[in-house]
């Protein structure tokens, strides 16, 4: 069965990565349109027939789940959107505010929707390991350390990967130390993280680098094609591969 898939924030970087990745998997998914505050006139010229408009409720019922990297003050809205018109949602978007997070979670209670600050299938094993060390040395005596190092246009500063990360520290040791955050913001870096445990004498660093956002796009769709069809809930990456 093809998936239809639409795209909010569509002629953004991720946007558009999305889009080629949606493309890529002509067997299992297919590209509706997208929605962003100013389609531009190339931006037709290049999709053709689809449906690209600024209105999002113009899409949704032409959608069977939508993948959503807009702005966090459109996350409600679209949040709201998905479960009138019973869609699946991803969203990726970060910087997300209290309200926000209350939309989707409302929203979840209705259709299947999943949140993720980072939709890369490989962050999903580098959680794994970051709370399977903070739980190992959880009673030792080890000071942790999240860095995050992004692109000049990133707003979000500690990134929201960064910070999920260090609720994964804190489910490994119990919330007996909280991590501290040092975030960079230069030039064209994609996304990297590090998760550092200073011992007296020894550290260890355990490191996810991101070098092509279309990682975060492929791990997008398979999200979308893995949440269509399943209940009601808020998922996360983990549920994608099974953790």
């Amino acid at each position: 069965m093809t998936v239809r898939i639409g795209i909010t924030g569509f002629g953004g970087r991720m946007g558009q990565a999305v889009a080629r990745a949606v493309r890529a998997r002509p067997e299992e998914a297919a590209l509706v349109g997208g929605t962003d505050i100013d389609i531009i006139p190339a931006l037709r010229e290049q999709y053709g027939k689809l449906v690209l408009t600024a209105n999002a409720a113009e899409l949704f019922p032409q959608c069977d789940a939508m993948i959503d990297f807009s702005s966090p003050s459109a996350t409600p809205e679209i949040a709201r959107l998905a479960a009138k018109h019973g869609k699946a949602l991803v969203c990726g978007t970060t910087g997300l505010n209290d309200a926000a997070h209350a939309a989707l979670k409302e929203a979840a209670q209705k259709v299947p929707l999943l949140y993720a600050t980072n939709t890369s299938l490989s962050l999903v094993v580098m959680k794994q390991l970051t709370q399977f060390a903070a739980r190992l040395l959880a009673d030792q005596d080890y000071d942790v350390a999240i860095l995050d190092r992004h692109h000049r246009w990133k707003k979000d500063a500690p990134s929201g990967t960064a910070k999920t990360l260090g609720e994964f520290v804190l489910k490994g040791n119990g919330g007996k130390k909280e991590p501290v955050y040092s975030a960079i913001r230069a030039g064209a870096i994609v996304g990297e993280h590090e998760v550092i445990f200073g011992g007296l004498g020894e550290t260890i660093t355990l490191h996810h680098s991101v070098t092509d956002r279309d990682v975060f796009a492929r791990g997008a769709v398979q999200a979308a094609l893995w949440l269509h069809g399943n209940k009601p809930g808020l998922y996360t990456m983990d549920d994608v591969l099974g953790v």
